[in-house]
């Protein structure tokens, strides 16, 4: 009888245990706005050397259109994924994201910060804003040589 009480009480330890979440796939309270069109205001603590657009969509997809020469914009788009409060991506031609980014989102939702996993002193820290029309459209999506995609 004392086993029996035992084998029941582990039985209901692992049940409990295994249906527990730790809440690391849900995204962190206010990440679930990072679907948002965002520009970049500030990286590494200074005012952006270049401007650079990304739109994160409800399916998971993004678009980031990077300035590489004077006025011209590259296209990079794939897919992203949320868990707790880091965001991780992947290009569509397969290649990661340089690293994973601790991200938080200002109470009012309109700051997007993402903290480099790599170099914690790389922060990147962006604005709502809509991405004009003409860079959607005139931006390309070829590979340029040289051009390193930032995130």
């Amino acid at each position: 009888m004392k086993n029996l009480k035992i084998w029941s009480l582990l039985m209901l330890l692992a049940v409990t245990v295994s249906g527990c979440n730790n809440g690391t796939d849900q995204p962190a309270a206010g990440l679930e706005h990072i679907v948002n069109e965002w520009k970049l205001a500030t990286w590494g603590g200074v005012d952006a050397p270049f401007t650079v657009y990304i739109d994160f969509n409800e399916d998971n997809t993004y678009e980031m259109y990077q300035q590489v020469y004077g006025l011209e914009f590259v296209k990079f788009s794939g897919t992203y994924n949320v868990s707790g409060s880091i965001v991780t991506g992947t290009y569509s031609d397969g290649q990661n994201w340089k690293s994973g980014y601790k991200a938080s989102i200002s109470g009012d939702f309109n700051t997007l910060v993402l903290n480099s996993q790599e170099d914690a002193s790389i922060e990147s820290v962006y604005e709502v804003t809509l991405i004009p029309e003409d860079i959607r459209t005139e931006a390309s999506t070829r590979s340029v040589v040289g051009v390193e995609p930032l995130l």
